[in-house]
């Protein structure tokens, strides 16, 4: 469980920080897409504290066996 939540976490986060990316070299963008850019920004970051926290779990797992 613990493999397939850290992947989606990386995909989500991934994703995001593209979009944020995309949206930060706009030369002119809308209200709309600076907050599509903002909420980006924070899922960003929220998924880049659960990848670390999933990272430094030290609690074994049977998925985490198989590695």
């Amino acid at each position: 469980m613990k493999k397939r939540l850290l992947t989606l976490a990386t995909v989500i986060t991934t994703t995001a920080a593209g979009t944020s990316l995309y949206l930060a070299t706009l030369p002119n963008p809308t209200d709309t897409q600076k907050e599509l850019s903002n909420t980006s920004n924070t899922i960003t970051i929220t998924g880049a504290t659960a990848i670390f926290a999933f990272l430094n779990d030290d609690d074994d797992d049977e998925d985490s066996k198989d590695a």
